[in-house]
C-alpha cells in the first residue's frame, strides 16, 4: 500500500507508450497496404510511384519505426524500475545501507532512460504523423 500511488503512475505511463506504440503499428500496416497496392499494380498503383511521396513516406515509416522501438524501450525500463523501487525500499527498510545506495542509482538510471525514451518516442510520433500528412498532401496535389 505504501507505493500504490507509484504503481498507478507507472501504469498510466506504460499505457500511453502502449498507445503510441499502438498506432505506430498502425501506420506501419498502412504503409505496408500501400506498398501492397503498388506492387500488385492494382487501382490507384500510379499515384504511389511518384518519387516526392515515395521519400516523404519511407521518412514516415522510419520515425513510426523509431517511434515503435522507443516505446518499448519505455516500457522495458519502467517496468524495471519499479523492481529498482521496491528493492530500494526493501534495503532501507532492512537498513542495509550499502544494498540501498546501489538500488537507488539502479532506480535513477532507470527512471531515467525511461523517460528520455519516452520523449523520443513521442518526438518521433509526432515526426512520423507530419511526415505522413506531408505525404497524403502529395498525393492528393498529384491526383487533382
Amino acid at each position: 500500500t505504501q507505493f500504490k500511488a507509484d504503481f498507478v503512475i507507472l501504469e498510466g505511463y506504460i499505457k500511453f507508450s502502449g498507445e503510441l506504440l499502438r498506432l505506430s503499428l498502425l501506420a506501419l500496416g498502412g504503409f505496408g497496404t500501400l506498398l501492397l497496392i503498388r506492387l500488385k499494380n492494382e487501382t490507384g498503383a500510379e499515384f504511389l510511384k511518384h518519387s516526392d511521396f515515395l521519400i516523404v513516406s519511407l521518412i514516415s515509416m522510419i520515425c513510426f519505426a523509431f517511434c515503435s522501438v522507443a516505446c518499448l524501450f519505455h516500457r522495458y525500463h519502467a517496468s524495471d524500475s519499479m523492481s529498482w523501487y521496491i528493492s530500494w525500499l526493501r534495503a532501507e527498510k532492512e537498513n542495509k545501507k550499502e544494498k540501498a545506495s546501489t538500488e537507488y542509482r539502479g532506480l535513477k538510471k532507470s527512471f531515467k532512460r525511461s523517460g528520455l525514451a519516452l520523449i523520443i518516442s513521442q518526438i518521433f510520433f509526432v515526426s512520423g504523423v507530419l511526415f505522413f500528412i506531408i505525404a497524403i498532401t502529395l498525393l492528393i496535389k498529384k491526383v487533382m
